[in-house]
């Protein structure tokens, strides 16, 4: 959670450098839409990368370290909750709506990385990238009164830009783990 009233949200996709600013005012988040989808056209790079940056599909398929999910299983991981976010969420987050929780994020996640074992790397990207590109189109189609329209989520009041910039930081997480992972290895070789 972000705590300041201006906080730097660093993408290190292919531009380490590159910034925006999220701003804090009384806890809540706002963000631009195009802020959005430009991190998430930047995210469809970043995964099209992965197809020269991981060398096979053993070290797609390595956990990052003991007892974490492997390059694989990360990316079908965030292209799940993609998905979900596209076809459960997005269509009820209006002005006044009461939403229900997430679902058990344990049994989901778990649920979302199953298949990676089963599928070939390039498979995995190509499902992330179709995903990503789909929610994106959904959020530029979003009409600009929702974007900063209150709702609840459970007891939890928030709005679509700061649900959105809540899942930009889940994603620079796992690209984080997936870029020390990737450094680590290249540093092995």
């Amino acid at each position: 959670m972000l705590q300041c009233s201006s906080t730097i949200y660093s993408r290190t996709l292919l531009n380490p450098g590159s910034v925006f600013f999220i701003n804090n005012v009384w806890g809540v988040r706002v963000i631009r839409k195009e802020q959005v989808l430009e991190a998430y056209q930047e995210y469809e790079i970043y995964l099209a990368s992965l197809n020269t940056a991981v060398k096979t599909e053993e070290d797609a398929h390595t956990p990052i370290s003991q007892g974490k999910w492997s390059i694989a299983e990360i990316v079908l991981h965030l292209a799940e909750w993609d998905r979900f976010i596209r076809e459960q969420r997005l269509p009820l987050l209006k002005a006044g709506a009461q939403v229900a929780p997430f679902p058990d994020v344990d049994a989901f996640n778990a649920a979302a990385v199953a298949p990676a074992k089963q599928m070939a790397f390039p498979e995995v990207l190509a499902r992330a990238q179709k995903e990503r590109a789909l929610l994106a189109k959904d959020i530029e189609e979003l009409e600009e009164g929702r974007w900063n329209a209150a709702f609840k989520v459970g007891s939890r009041e928030t709005t679509v830009a700061s649900y959105a910039a809540g899942f930009l930081q889940h994603d620079a997480h796992h690209r984080s783990q997936i870029d020390g992972f990737l450094h680590k290895k290249s540093s092995i070789l």
